[in-house]
């Protein structure tokens, strides 16, 4: 079960023409007759103003809809059947249901018309605050998954940064010493003041909320800050002895060092630049890094693991770890044998100054160069150095981790060697101030010379002991980064110790060393509840059941079952995307052409959407349950750049290619495949998001212009002139013919004219999602301003709603940290609708929110 499921009604938050002071009233209530001279059924209705409405023929005795008759604002744009501009309505119904089909006792029926549609939070699931890492989650050779940071303050606090999900944003969050949640420091917190929040880089509303600026939507990355830069990751941090603050430090090609950011504990940000943005890591001697000539893909870099640790007096800290090289690409070149960065050195740095002096160094000719040598001798290709973790005692003796050596230099003030510790492949190393224990972390193997493990490792006198006195196995060790490395910090109390242990597959445990030995207190990444799903790209759902399926950005597919007890279930499919047949009870992927393709090449398929396991459909007696040909569905390094597909009522399938393809609908019948294709329109790469209605219209997202309107507040974003627009096409064909588009329409029917996206096409694209309802309506987000809006089909706007907030932000609902105005949510990108929801999933805060739809004028007769 998610143990951090949240299912309450709190205020409902309005939107559009429903916040009228005086709500509507009837006239004259909903009737349904039967017209004997027209042979149709008659609805008719008569509000006192000029609201929204939507009718429908329902089953009273199961509350289902049979037929949606219409839906709008009645206005002077108000779509059909609706009569524009007026408040007595008269529609006909002719005895058939959503597909055509006669009811066979249409008197047994009723009409419902419901007025004046707002919204209320009802449900969040997701938004695990230990979830750091998922291994059935997109997790690979590029997945960005790891922890950069674990610090532990005087004040009890602990800080965990590492990245929420395969493909990001970062989460810094603080504990408490036995591992309790507290706060989400980012992405940062809502309701603070703008001038210690602008740091961060913010738009602010004209209301006067903020919602941070992205700096890539493909993470997405929201700040501008070194602390997440996209392509170039995730920040480091640097420990320090303020228990108000935290530092990070990142590198950046071509500015001349490792810069530093500073933030504060609460999740605002130091107003000014220089106490925001100090300078880097060390001033002096310079850090070798940047192209070697202008444009060069060759360039210095400092590669490694980097280690650090404050000295006593908190003046000074040591660095170890990192080692000069020249990279291609990000590949290493050649590592280097001399001069002040050289592998094999522990440097001490003046905190004020940031000047570097060299403290203890190995000899240069030992230091392994080539990858053979350090595969054998460090314990792995990337993600290794000759030395790796440094610590130091009350007493100012320092403890390197030697993985050259195979052993625990402890050193003196000097940097001479007092004591040697026997440890194969040390990696980071803590001490106790209570006891003096030592507790060692070691790790070898990563995805190119295989993998291997992480353990723990405690010395309880390092003055006595010839070996440890415990060793435990905390972890796997997989893909690895080159600044990847595991973490471990002790937090003493009177009677026991918190040894915290911290690596990618792991996340983060925590064991208690007290009389009783080293018992494990916490495992995140086994909490109750703890949540496995992490990519919330896209949203589809079963309106038959309301069952809500996810996909991340690679070729996982989840279900969420039992809406009380939530689970994220994952099923036997690999796919980028998903449409379903609530209809038929078919669900369609786009999943590879065969199973020796790459991610590259896929083909649409269809399964049985009530069978276990999710066997092929296949069609007729052709033993393939795949129609269309294969073609590039955008695989990238960092993930699945799908653009959608979709099911019509009739069964044809639409599918929104890259550029060369554009947005083509297959249609065919059980005798053969692949099915033959229309190209509907060429497209851009920046599109995404593709959906029939009950009609068979179809509906595009994409960018084919620069926006009209920009969203006050956002004048200044980057990604605001990168917005989509919806576009309709008229079908050329019909649903009884079997295809609805035997020919290309000459250009879109309609385009509305909304903020659909943004679309950032960096690498890939993970495009924004929209949905169609029974009655046409359309639901889309403007996932960079944390607004999902409802329009009718003539694109009059219904309602919006939403603000930005981080996990801690749970709309009114229990356990809310961070109140806000209206609905919170951190990226809204991918949106569904049924009769009686909106579904919205978030890809910042990895969580799915049901928004209950209410009304306040409903009749059914």
């Amino acid at each position: 079960m998610l143990k951090y499921l949240c299912m309450v009604v709190v205020a409902a938050f309005l939107g559009g023409v429903t916040s009228a002071a005086e709500p509507p009233k009837w006239v004259k209530k909903p009737e349904l007759t039967f017209d004997e001279k027209a042979k149709n059924w008659l609805v008719t209705f008569e509000i006192d103003t000029l609201s929204d409405v939507e009718v429908a023929i329902v089953d009273p005795t199961k509350s289902k809809v049979i037929r949606h008759l219409a839906a709008g604002v009645l206005g002077p744009k108000a779509p059909p059947p609706l009569v524009p501009g007026s408040r007595s309505q008269k529609i006909e119904w002719d005895g058939k249901d959503d597909d055509r089909t006669p009811v066979p006792r249409p008197e047994s029926l009723a009409v419902r018309v419901r007025v004046g549609m707002s919204v209320t939070l009802d449900q969040i699931v997701g938004g695990d605050p230990y979830a750091y890492y998922s291994e059935e989650s997109g997790h690979n050779d590029h997945s960005p998954f790891g922890i950069n940071g674990l610090e532990a303050k005087a004040d009890g606090k602990v800080y965990v940064l590492g990245h929420s999900s395969n493909l990001g944003p970062p989460a810094l969050r603080q504990y408490d010493i036995d591992g309790n949640y507290l706060r989400t420091v980012f992405p940062p917190p809502a309701g603070k003041e703008l001038n210690a929040m602008k740091g961060w880089g913010i738009n602010v509303r004209p209301d006067g909320t903020y919602t941070p600026k992205f700096n890539r939507l493909t993470d997405p990355s929201l700040t501008t800050t070194i602390l997440d830069t996209g392509t170039g990751g995730m920040a480091r941090m640097l420990p320090t002895a303020d228990k108000t603050r935290l530092s990070c430090w990142h590198t950046t090609l071509g500015k001349g060092g490792f810069d530093l950011l500073t933030i504060n504990t609460d999740g605002t940000i130091p107003e000014t630049p220089d106490q925001r943005s100090p300078g880097p890591l060390v001033k002096n001697p310079p850090l070798p890094l940047g192209p070697i000539q202008p444009n060069s893909h060759i360039s210095n870099s400092l590669l490694g693991p980097v280690f650090t640790a404050l000295t006593p007096d908190g003046k000074h800290f040591f660095l170890s770890g990192a080692y000069a090289a020249t990279t291609r690409y990000g590949s290493i070149q050649e590592i280097a044998t001399d001069g002040f960065w050289r592998d094999g050195q522990v440097w001490k740095v003046d905190l004020e100054t940031r000047t570097a002096k060299l403290f203890f160094s190995l000899d240069s000719k030992a230091i392994p160069v080539t990858v053979k040598d350090r595969k054998s001798m460090l314990g792995g290709t990337h993600s290794y150095a000759s030395l790796h973790g440094v610590a130091v005692d009350k007493d100012g003796n320092v403890f390197v981790c030697d993985r050259l050596n195979k052993r625990i230099a402890v050193l003196d003030k000097g940097g001479k060697t007092i004591r040697e510790l026997a440890v194969e492949h040390p990696d980071a190393i803590a001490l106790s101030a209570r006891t003096g224990s030592v507790f060692v972390t070691t790790r070898f193997g990563d995805e190119h010379s295989g993998r291997g493990h992480v353990n723990l490792l405690k010395f309880l006198d390092w003055r006595k002991d010839e070996k440890p006195t415990a060793t435990l196995r905390v972890s796997e060790t997989g893909y690895t980064d080159h600044h990847k490395r595991s973490y471990v910090v002790v937090c003493d109390t009177d009677k026991a110790s918190n040894v915290w242990v911290a690596y990618t597959e792991m996340p983060v445990r925590i064991y208690r060393d007290d009389e009783k030995g080293l018992t494990l207190l916490k495992d995140f990444y086994r909490v109750e509840g703890a949540q496995r799903s992490l990519g919330f790209d896209r949203i589809e759902v079963d309106q038959r059941t309301e069952e809500v399926y996810l996909l991340d950005d690679h070729t996982s597919v989840w279900k969420l079952t039992d809406r009380k007890k939530p689970q994220f279930v994952k099923l036997p499919l690999k796919t980028a995307s998903i449409a379903i047949d609530s209809r038929n009870r078919h669900l369609y992927t786009r999943t590879l052409a065969d199973e020796s393709s790459s991610y590259s090449v896929g083909k649409v398929a269809r399964f049985h959407l009530d069978r276990d396991e999710y066997p092929p459909a296949n069609f007729g007696d052709t033993g393939t349950n795949r129609i269309t040909p294969a073609f590039h569905h955008e695989w990238c390094f960092t993930g699945n750049g799908d653009k959608g597909i979709a099911v019509a009522p009739n069964g044809n399938v639409a599918v929104v290619g890259d550029p060369k393809d554009g947005l083509r609908v297959f249609a065919g019948t059980s005798a053969k495949v692949p099915w033959d294709a229309t190209t509907i329109a060429k497209l851009p790469d920046a599109a995404g998001g593709v959906r029939f209605d009950l009609a068979g219209n179809l509906y595009v997202g994409f960018v084919d212009k620069k926006p009209t309107t920009i969203l006050p507040g956002f004048e200044g974003d980057r990604f605001a002139s990168a917005m989509g627009r919806i576009h309709k096409f008229t079908p050329t064909g019909t649903l009884e013919s079997g295809n609805l588009f035997p020919k290309a329409p000459a250009a879109p029917s309609v385009t509305y004219d909304v903020l659909y996206g943004a679309f950032d096409t960096d690498c890939i694209t993970r495009t924004p999602r929209f949905s169609v309802d029974g009655y046409g309506r359309i639901c889309y987000p403007t996932n960079i301003a944390q607004r999902v809006a409802v329009m009718d089909n003539a694109g009059n706007e219904i309602l919006h709603f939403g603000t930005y907030g981080n996990r801690d932000s749970l709309g009114g609902l229990p356990g809310d940290l961070v109140p806000t105005k209206e609905i919170p949510l951190g990226f809204p990108n991918s949106v569904e609708t049924t009769d009686n929801y909106i579904y919205v999933g978030d890809m910042v805060n990895h969580r799915l929110l049901r928004i209950r739809k209410n009304f306040q004028l409903v009749s059914v007769k």
